[in-house]
């Protein structure tokens, strides 16, 4: 079978997307699928393509055994909605001149990015008569609708128009949750069109280690600073400027650093707000290389998962599964309904507080760092939970299946 994937993000970038889709490619290779990757131009988080790279208008490498294909696409680091869209915009065509060189698919995946992403290759997938899978790991457009993002009547009517449109041409839509899931069938789309997979990484990719490692040292962190961690993208959903608003409630507590790794469109404002306030206690730093994750996620007493309010229904941060994957005690800032809450608190591994409330976060970073037994005891349901649910190997497999079946449709 013939499998070409679409993708926003890929390997160099570390984009836990970019990862998955490497994997995913992979493990279908392995199954004897010939499979083709189709990107653009690698440039997340900053907008800039990485040392080393240059721009062509058609490229062709191979990736571990991949074959990718990338497109010429404008760039821009501006994090301004329009910016930000109009390269959406030309990397989707650029993805989709690349595909001109793959071989005919039977089967076309699509990750991304929003909007165009999907309806080009439904578009690609009908040319071939192939088949077509939408991954959906954010629920566009209600993510920037939500986030205040796009106001406009007439756009958020033809956002809704494109979304529908997606569902419409989808063959399987795939998402990462039963709470998406649910969101997607009170839209209108068939049931028997939904899959669920949640994310995952591989079992000895991020393993619990001594918090005092050498990536901690290096960073000046001695061993009685207790550490706050949100790692992963700050996003527009995340409402993260309440821990902010929580380290302004705990300035006083010399011992506490919260510590953000990562980049995103809100970083800059979080970085503003911290200065303003002149918070000792908050450090900001950027992603990190991947061999070093297990040290970065290592260093927390408590780590940290935000949305705003209202947003659970719409986005559900892969970070969490990073923590699990870990073995650290979470504290989630999200509604309690929400996938993200359930996946705290039905493992056992952390507590969940009010979204947006810097008072009851603050409180719950106090309570959880002063009970070190409790700490304990969900670092050891955290990764127990994270070996039963979010293993590589089970996804992987559950993937090729979907995909496999679809071929054979």
């Amino acid at each position: 079978m013939n499998v070409l994937i679409t993708t926003q993000v890929f390997p160099p970038e570390i984009h836990p997307t970019a990862v998955m889709v490497q994997q995913l490619a992979a493990f279908l290779a392995g199954r004897g699928h010939d499979v083709t990757v189709a990107c653009g131009h690698p440039h997340h988080p900053t907008g800039r393509l990485p040392r080393g790279w240059s721009r062509r208008v058609f490229e062709r490498h191979d990736h571990e055994g991949i074959r990718v294909l990338r497109g010429w696409h404008a760039l821009s680091p501006s994090r301004h909605i329009a910016v930000r869209a109009a390269v959406l915009v030309s990397q989707a065509l650029g993805t989709a001149t690349a595909t001109l060189g793959a071989p005919r698919p039977d089967v076309v995946v699509n990750y991304g990015p929003p909007f165009v992403g999907p309806l080009l290759s439904a578009a690609i997938a009908k040319a071939h008569r192939a088949r077509l899978l939408s991954v959906i790991y954010d629920i566009y457009p209600d993510v920037v609708i939500g986030s205040g993002k796009l106001t406009n009547p007439l756009a958020i009517a033809a956002a809704r128009r494109v979304e529908r449109a997606q569902y419409r041409l989808s063959d399987r839509i795939l998402v990462l949750s039963e709470g998406f899931r649910r969101k997607l069938e009170a839209k209108g789309v068939p049931p028997e069109k939904v899959v669920t997979i949640p994310v995952w990484l591989e079992t000895n990719e991020i393993t619990p280690r001594d918090r005092d490692g050498p990536w901690r040292r290096r960073q000046g962190i001695g061993p009685e600073v207790k550490v706050v961690l949100y790692a992963g993208t700050i996003g527009l959903v995340s409402g993260a400027r309440v821990v902010i608003e929580a380290a302004e409630r705990l300035r006083a507590r010399r011992d506490v650093l919260f510590l953000f790794v990562g980049e995103g469109q809100v970083k800059e404002e979080l970085e503003d707000a911290a200065r303003a306030a002149r918070l000792a206690n908050v450090r900001f730093l950027p992603f990190q290389p991947r061999e070093e994750l297990c040290d970065v996620q290592a260093s927390a007493d408590v780590s940290l998962v935000t949305l705003a309010p209202g947003r659970g229904e719409t986005s559900v941060p892969s970070k969490v599964v990073g923590y699990m994957a870990a073995g650290r005690p979470i504290l989630g800032s999200v509604d309690v309904d929400c996938d993200t809450a359930e996946a705290i608190l039905s493992s056992g591994c952390g507590v969940v507080v009010p979204p947006g409330d810097a008072k009851a976060l603050a409180e719950g970073v106090e309570e959880l760092l002063a009970n070190e037994e409790e700490r304990r005891g969900m670092c050891r349901r955290a990764r127990l939970a994270f070996e039963e649910r979010y293993g590589a190997e089970a996804a992987l497999r559950r993937y090729a299946e979907v995909l496999e079946a679809l071929g054979r449709e």
